[in-house]
């Protein structure tokens, strides 16, 4: 006999781990989605007893967790992007404000002004006029040295 209330338990666990595999960015529940969808069709074959159901759902949740986790984690790591910001680590520009230990300084940059802060806190200052290389951005200020 086909007990109606297995397929709601199994769709439950379905949706649920559906849903928190949604809310996070990490591979964290699929695997259980798939146990619970192979668990949702046994229970619509009558000779399928309950047991038979958890035992292929553990099952199948972890094949598909040993055999599928380690690429798509390796994807995943590969998708990193850089953004506008990064680009302009390593690029020299003009120092429009002087930059001093204990004060922002300014740079220009494709009609954007960026406050600059020296890159070490024992640097003298740098004025303005001189050329300067940004290493680094920390928060919205770009952390700058005297270019060589």
């Amino acid at each position: 006999m086909i007990e109606p209330y297995m397929i709601w338990i199994w769709l439950a666990i379905f949706i649920i781990t559906l849903i928190f595999e949604a809310l996070t960015q990490d591979l964290v529940s699929i695997w259980f989605s798939l146990g619970a969808l192979v668990a949702i069709i046994l229970s619509l074959f009558p000779e399928m007893p309950f047991w038979g159901e958890i035992i292929v759902f553990v099952i199948v949740s972890i094949i598909t967790l040993i055999l599928t986790r380690p690429i798509v984690k390796k994807m995943l790591k590969n998708q990193i992007r850089k953004t506008n910001a990064d680009s302009l680590i390593g690029q020299v520009v003009l120092l429009k404000k002087d930059t001093m230990k204990d004060d922002y300084g300014e740079v220009k940059i494709n009609d954007v002004i960026y406050q600059t802060v020296l890159a070490d806190d024992d640097m003298e200052p740098i004025k303005e006029g001189e050329y300067v290389t940004i290493i680094a951005i920390k928060g919205n200020k770009l952390i700058i040295k005297k270019h060589n």
